[in-house]
């Protein structure tokens, strides 16, 4: 599993975006041709020479003889035994009194297992075996008991992290906000114990590189009201935040069972700085402030690393790291509110802007993200006005069209590729009423993509 998890040195590129700082000084945009135009082939839309599977649909029964929970959210994928690919998926369900259409399917594992005993909270993780003819061949809840399952992370010793986007303070018998291990080779359900020192708040994705954990924050700031000029601002808004535990983790488990340090990352010199602000290609030095009480009963994290100069985002979600870097994304953030995606270098201790986008015929609220392989490109997940697409970000900063929803509105979420590089699955949410959440196989020449522009 280490071989293949995050890989955050093993693809052929340094790094992605290595070419962006130069066309970004010129002021040049241009659309990257990407695979070729898109074409509908059901459900989707994709380049020629493209193919999909549905691997899995909400409602559907599981091998442990419950319904696929609804809300599919972030996933990661890993190697599993005699060449199958594991998948282990979130679930963005809530608790029960929001759930007022009673359409939730909750993940269902044994009550000692469960987080929460509170029957309302529904969210939790699914695992999923793929042979590789991208059959399914054994499906069942592994993580119960949780509420809002966004987004995660894959960890190199063969672990999915599932993050809580939410605070919750009532109508449950323990306290939510917290990010939870999950053996990828788990044989069934597995106790849901909270990572502590990774901090109560609502977390979105995280990612691991070089003894640290980074971890993105679902906040909004709030912008200024036209109509109320003298309504507060800014926010507060979003962190970006490391934990640096005490002691490194070399399994499933060491980070919950051990402690450590929070800590956001600051703009050196420049205190509470609003990234909003930063033109793309700028390169910005980084400093990093201690959160001293990270499991608040009040939802201030954030609070209290912006009073100590946190630089301060609008709407962090995705991340994953390769060459070296991390890379995540602002669903809201630059100046036209349609998203950002920044590079941190933790050598360099740097922060760089390297995308935002400009129109909506760009890209318009990216959320969860991945890298290709075999190029180094990031593809983006839309959590937008329909129809959604997964964008690709190439290494020199330009955008193309990867797929379009053609069956669903809903967010595309969870994208991660095969161990061996040949197939993105990706979902999308479902609405719970009327579309059910969608898990996908794609195959297609991932290394042919075209270095040209789109015309």
């Amino acid at each position: 599993m280490r071989g293949a998890a995050l890989a955050g040195g093993s693809f052929a590129l340094a790094g992605p975006l290595e070419a962006f700082a130069a066309r970004a000084r010129s002021g040049a945009r241009a659309m990257a041709a990407g695979y070729g135009p898109l074409r509908p082939m059901g459900d989707l839309v994709l380049p020629a020479d493209f193919s999909y599977t549905i691997i899995s649909r909400s409602g559907q029964p599981m091998s442990d003889g419950t319904p696929t929970p609804t809300a599919f959210d972030g996933m990661a994928a890993f190697p599993g035994p005699d060449g199958t690919t594991v998948l282990i998926r979130n679930h963005e369900n809530r608790r029960l009194a929001d759930d007022v259409e009673g359409t939730e399917i909750p993940v269902v594992v044994p009550p000692e297992l469960r987080y929460d005993g509170n029957p309302g909270i529904n969210g939790g993780n699914t695992k999923m075996v793929v042979a590789s003819d991208l059959t399914l061949q054994r499906d069942f809840a592994v993580l119960g008991g949780t509420t809002t399952n966004c987004a995660g992370g894959q960890m190199p010793w063969g672990s999915w992290i599932a993050c809580e986007e939410a605070f919750e303070t009532t109508g449950q018998t323990r306290d939510h906000g917290y990010a939870f291990e999950i053996d990828a080779s788990a044989d069934g359900p597995v106790p849901a114990v909270p990572i502590r020192g990774a901090g109560r708040f609502v977390h979105e994705a995280v990612a691991w590189l070089d003894g640290a954990l980074y971890l993105t924050e679902d906040q909004r700031v709030r912008k200024p009201n036209p109509e109320e000029p003298e309504s507060p601002y800014p926010g507060p808004g979003a962190c970006f935040y490391r934990y640096l535990p005490a002691a490194p983790p070399q399994k499933p488990g060491d980070l919950a069972a051990g402690r450590g340090r929070l800590q956001a990352l600051a703009v050196r010199g420049r205190r509470r700085f609003n990234m909003d602000r930063v033109t793309n290609g700028r390169s910005l030095p980084v400093a990093w402030v201690d959160i001293a009480n990270p499991e608040p009963s009040r939802d201030t994290v954030r609070v209290e690393a912006l009073r100590k100069g946190a630089a301060e985002f609008d709407r962090e979600e995705g991340m994953w790291v390769v060459g070296g870097r991390v890379y995540f994304d602002c669903t809201e953030g630059g100046p036209s509110n349609l998203g950002q995606v920044w590079e941190y270098d933790p050598r360099r201790a740097q922060i760089r802007l390297v995308y935002h986008s400009e129109s909506k015929r760009e890209l318009e609220g990216p959320d969860n993200l991945t890298v290709v392989p075999s190029t180094g490109d990031l593809f983006l997940c839309e959590d937008a006005d329909p129809p959604q697409y997964v964008r690709g970000l190439t290494t020199d900063g330009r955008i193309y069209d990867v797929a379009r929803s053609l069956a669903n509105d809903t967010e595309f979420c969870g994208a991660c590729f095969s161990p061996d590089g040949a197939t993105l699955f990706v979902n999308q949410q479902g609405d719970r009423l009327e579309q059910p959440g969608v898990t996908y196989a794609i195959r297609g020449p991932w290394p042919r993509r075209d270095a040209g522009s789109a015309p």
